[in-house]
């Protein structure tokens, strides 16, 4: 617990010195600027030119609503309607909005490096054969590298997109002052992290029918994957292996499919585990992260009720 609050610090203080050093830089530091930003290229950019963002909504952050008939929205807005696939038959998409914080973006891009530094030393390479089921949890690993490849970008980093859900109300204070007090919020099935999805109709589930969806890009360094004995059907979540835990030994984060423990009560339940048939049969996943660094958010999809739809299904 320590140690969170202590890295919980650090990314405040390194985000600080980030946001101090941006306002009013010299020629020389410009152009410096300009160099360091032009390593990076991949869906994670600002995908809009930053003039199209205006800060007047979130404090600082910047945003732009984006819209269908706006040529220039229309080939963004169409990805991002891909991105988010199915959503339950009793929500629809409101509006969406592009949102960017300088200063997180540079942290994340920073970060980026670091991860970049470590992902071929011997100390975070994943050691599952000290672990149960081996086999298993390669399949997980393999499932989580397969999300990662769906991203696009110029660097060697493993990067995936992931969904996070909200209310309206918890918004703007996420897009303020960041994920990392979520984690603080419960104890945490599979750690005490900040979570989020690959799905954004499981999202769903954390935003409710007329919430937000913040859909942010999440650097993969060494994933923990957690499977079925871990977090086994027929206990209560508090004997689970990670429950209210930081991370497992140096692992970045812990990755887990999910399926209903029963099945039947599929569209009310949230006791979602990993299923004991294998990891090929889990419907969604969750990832906890435990260090507010390596996320970026970068959408926000405004939900609202479906009730047309939900009576033309039941008539």
């Amino acid at each position: 617990m320590h140690r969170r609050k202590i890295l919980m610090t650090i990314d405040d203080l390194k985000l600080v010195q980030i946001k101090r050093q941006s306002i009013n830089p010299s020629h020389k530091e410009g152009t410096a600027t300009a160099a360091f930003y032009g390593q990076f290229e991949g869906d994670f950019s600002l995908p809009l030119p930053v003039d199209q963002l205006k800060e007047h909504k979130y404090e600082n952050v910047s945003s732009c609503t984006l819209l269908l008939d706006n040529p220039q929205h229309a080939d963004l807005y169409s990805r991002i309607q891909q991105w988010i696939g199915e959503l339950p038959n009793d929500c629809d998409i409101d509006r969406i909005e592009l949102i960017s914080n300088s200063g997180r973006y540079r942290f994340f891009l920073e970060q980026l490096q670091t991860v970049e530094a470590r992902q071929d030393q011997p100390a975070f390479q994943p050691r599952l054969c000290y672990e149960s089921n081996e086999e298993e949890r390669k399949k997980v690993l393999e499932k989580l590298m397969n999300l990662c490849k769906q991203v696009g970008h110029n660097r060697k980093a493993n990067i995936v997109r992931m969904w996070h859900g909200c209310s309206k109300e918890k918004l703007s204070y996420l897009l303020n002052n960041g994920f990392a007090t979520i984690g603080t919020l419960d104890d945490g099935w599979y750690g005490k992290a900040m979570y989020f999805t690959s799905s954004a109709k499981y999202a769903t589930r954390y935003s409710y029918k007329d919430g937000c969806l913040i859909l942010c890009y999440i650097l993969v360094l060494n994933p923990f994957p957690v499977i079925a004995s871990d977090a086994p059907p027929n206990v209560a979540p508090e004997c689970f292996r990670f429950y209210g835990k930081g991370n497992h030994r140096n692992y970045q984060c812990h990755y887990i499919p999910v399926s209903p423990v029963n099945v039947s009560d599929e569209q009310t339940t949230m006791d979602y585990r990993p299923p004991i048939t294998g990891t090929e049969n889990a419907i969604f996943d969750e990832i906890a992260v435990f260090q507010e660094a390596n996320i970026l958010p970068q959408i926000v999809v405004h939900l609202k009720s479906d009730y047309i739809t939900v009576l033309q299904n039941e008539s």
